[in-house]
C-alpha cells in the first residue's frame, strides 16, 4: 500500500517513517510538513493511505480529509487531541491514534488498513470483465455470468446464462489462474465451476442450475467445504 505522512512536527513525522519501515506491505511515498503540501501528491499519484495529524497550520487535517474523499484513501489519524475522534470517523478513517503513538498500536491501525485494502481489491478483481477471443472476434465477459466451464483438449467451452457459450483456444489451468479464486473452483480435471452458480450436491454430482457434473473424487472434500448460495 502506498502512503504518505502529513504531521506538522518533525519528529512525528521521522517517527511514523520509521515504524512504517517495519512493514513490508507499506510503501512510504512521502512525508509533508502541512497538508496543502500534500494535494500536489494526490493530484498525481494514487495514495491508499494516510497518516494524518489534525492539528496543523494552514489547513488541519480534517478539513483536509473531507476535501479529499473523491480520491478515497484510508486515514489513519495521528494526534494529540482526543476530542477529535468522533469527527474523524465522519470521513474515511481506519483508526485514531493519540501521540504518544506506540508500535503496537501503530501495528493494530496498519493491520486493519491492510485488511481493508485486500477486500477492496477482491471486490475490484470479482467485477473485473475478461476479454477472449473467439473466431478472432475480442469478446468481453463478466466473470460473475459464467456459470461453468468444460475442458475440451485444447479448447475450453465457457458455459454462460442465459444458454450463451464460447469456446477459445485455451487450457483449463490458465483460465482458472485468471479468474477470481474466492468464486471459482476446480471440481474435476475437466470442469471449473462458478461457486455462486451451484444449485446442489448430491454424492459425487454437483449441479449448476439443473445441469448435472462429476466431482473427482480427489476434489471432493474441497467441493464440501463451499457455502452454497440460498
Amino acid at each position: 500500500m502506498k502512503c504518505i505522512v502529513i504531521d506538522d512536527e518533525r519528529i512525528a513525522r521521522e517517527g511514523l517513517s520509521e515504524f512504517i519501515k517495519e512493514f513490508d506491505f507499506l510503501e512510504n511515498r512521502g512525508c509533508f510538513s502541512n497538508a496543502h503540501l500534500a494535494f500536489e501528491k494526490l493530484n498525481t499519484e494514487i495514495i491508499d493511505l494516510i497518516f494524518l495529524d489534525i492539528q496543523m497550520p494552514l489547513l488541519n487535517g480534517m478539513e483536509f480529509a473531507k476535501r479529499i474523499t473523491d480520491k478515497s484513501p484510508m486515514i489513519i489519524f495521528t494526534t494529540a487531541y482526543s476530542e477529535f475522534a468522533l469527527e474523524g470517523y465522519k470521513v474515511n478513517t481506519v483508526d485514531y491514534l493519540v501521540k504518544p503513538i506506540f508500535f503496537e498500536d501503530f501495528k493494530d491501525a496498519v493491520c486493519k488498513a491492510k485488511k481493508m485494502y485486500d477486500l477492496m481489491l477482491k471486490q475490484e478483481d470479482t467485477s473485473k470483465p475478461l476479454f477472449f477471443k473467439e473466431n478472432g472476434v475480442l469478446i468481453k465477459v463478466h466473470p460473475k455470468n459464467i456459470l461453468y466451464i468444460q475442458s475440451m483438449q485444447n479448447y475450453i467451452e465457457i458455459h454462460l446464462e442465459n444458454s450463451k457459450r464460447l469456446i477459445i483456444h485455451h487450457t483449463l489451468k490458465k483460465i482458472l489462474d485468471q479468474l477470481p479464486t474466492e468464486d471459482f473452483l476446480q471440481i474435476h480435471k475437466s470442469y471449473i465451476v462458478n461457486s455462486k452458480q451451484i444449485s446442489r450436491i448430491e454424492g459425487v454430482t454437483l449441479y449448476v442450475k439443473d445441469i448435472a457434473l462429476p466431482i473427482a473424487r480427489n476434489r471432493k472434500a474441497e467441493v464440501l467445504k463451499i457455502s452454497l448460495p440460498d
